[in-house]
C-alpha cells in the first residue's frame, strides 16, 4: 500500500443515465509507467479528469500518494495533460518555460529550465532561437513535458500524448518519458495503440465500455498471448482427466483447465499430446494452435466480456 501512487476504488462517473465510468479499481505503483489501453469513448479520458480534480466521480473515490482524493488534490505532486498544453506560439521555448513559472510562481533559473529541455531531449542551444509555431508536433508534445515538469511532479497523466506523432514523434515522446521515469517520474499513459505501449510500459490496463476489463504486468500480458495450444472436451470431467495425464508430463506442467478446455502454453508438438491422451483413453472434442500478438490478446478479450 506504501508503494501506491494511485488507486481507485469502485470509481464511477455517470452522465445522466449512462456510465462512462463504472466501478474502476486500477493500481499504480512508485516507478510504473502505466498503460491505459481502450477504444476512443472506453472512459480513459474521463478517469484522467477524475484523478486531476477536472471531474467529480459520481460514486467511488480514489487515493494518491496514500491520501483520499480530496485531500491529496491540494498538493503539488502531480501534474496531468489531458489536452494540448497552452504554449505561446510566438515564444521560444525558454520564454515559455519562465512564462509558465511565473503563472506558477516559480522561482527557477535559466539554467534549471534549460535542463529540463534536455530531460524530454530538446537541445537548448539549437532551439534557442526557434519560435513554437516553427516546432513539429512531437517537439510541442515534449514541450508540454517540460512545461508540467516546473513544478517537480512525482507522478504524470498522459492523455494519448502519442495521437498524430509520425514514427521519428513516436520515438522522442517515448524517450523522453523514459528518460524523466529514470528520475523517479511515475506515469499514467492512455493510448489505443497497445504496440507503442507495449514498449514503453511495464504495467498495463485494459478498459472497454468505462469497465476496467483486466489489469495486469507487460511480462504477464507476453506470458498470456505466447504460443498455446487449446484442447476442449465434451464434458468437463474430461478436460479434468485429461489436465492429470498431461500434468505427469514436466514440459506440459505449466498447463491451465478451465471449464471444458485445457490450454498448454508455448510451443509444443501437437502429436505428442495426442499420443499421451489416447494412451489415457482421453476423448478430445477439438485442438487449435495459436500464437496471438499482445493487439490479439486485448481484442479477444473484450470479445470475450461483450461476447
Amino acid at each position: 500500500m506504501e508503494n501506491l501512487i494511485l488507486q481507485t476504488v469502485d470509481l464511477s462517473k455517470k452522465y445522466k443515465t449512462v456510465y462512462a465510468v463504472k466501478k474502476v479499481n486500477m493500481h499504480i505503483e512508485r516507478g510504473d509507467i502505466y498503460g491505459f489501453v481502450g477504444e476512443n469513448g472506453a472512459g480513459k479520458t474521463t478517469i484522467i479528469r477524475l484523478v486531476t480534480g477536472l471531474a467529480a466521480p459520481t460514486e467511488g473515490s480514489f487515493y494518491l500518494f496514500g491520501e483520499e482524493r480530496n485531500k491529496a488534490l491540494k498538493k503539488h505532486r502531480m501534474a496531468g495533460i489531458v489536452e494540448n498544453v497552452s504554449l505561446n506560439r510566438s515564444m521560444t521555448a525558454l520564454e515559455n518555460l519562465r512564462y509558465q513559472c511565473y503563472i506558477c510562481g516559480i522561482q527557477k533559473t535559466d539554467a534549471e529550465l534549460e535542463s529540463l529541455l534536455c530531460d524530454v531531449g530538446l537541445n537548448p542551444a539549437e532551439i534557442a532561437k526557434r519560435k513554437i509555431k516553427n516546432f513539429s508536433l512531437g517537439m510541442r508534445q515534449r514541450m508540454g513535458l517540460a512545461s508540467v515538469m516546473i513544478e517537480d511532479p512525482e507522478f504524470i497523466l498522459l492523455d494519448e500524448p502519442m495521437n498524430g506523432l509520425d514514427p521519428q514523434g513516436f520515438v522522442e515522446i517515448r524517450e523522453a518519458i523514459l528518460r524523466l521515469n529514470k528520475k523517479g517520474v511515475t506515469f499514467l499513459i492512455s493510448s489505443h495503440i497497445l504496440s507503442e505501449l507495449d514498449k514503453i510500459c511495464n504495467k498495463i490496463g485494459f478498459i472497454s465500455g468505462g469497465e476496467l476489463v483486466e489489469e495486469l504486468s507487460m511480462g504477464e500480458l507476453h506470458e498470456k498471448s505466447r504460443a498455446r495450444i487449446i484442447l476442449t472436451f465434451a464434458e468437463e470431467e474430461e478436460a479434468k482427466a485429461a489436465q492429470e495425464a498431461l500434468a505427469s508430463y514436466p514440459v506440459f506442467a505449466g498447463s491451465e483447465c478451465a471449464g471444458k478446455a485445457i490450454t498448454v502454453y508455448g510451443e509444443r508438438d501437437v502429436n505428442e499430446i495426442l499420443a499421451i491422451l489416447v494412451e489415457k483413453k482421453v476423448r478430445i472434442s477439438s485442438i487449435n494452435v495459436k500464437e496471438e500478438s499482445v493487439e490479439e490478446y486485448y481484442i479477444e478479450q473484450l470479445r470475450r466480456r461483450h461476447g
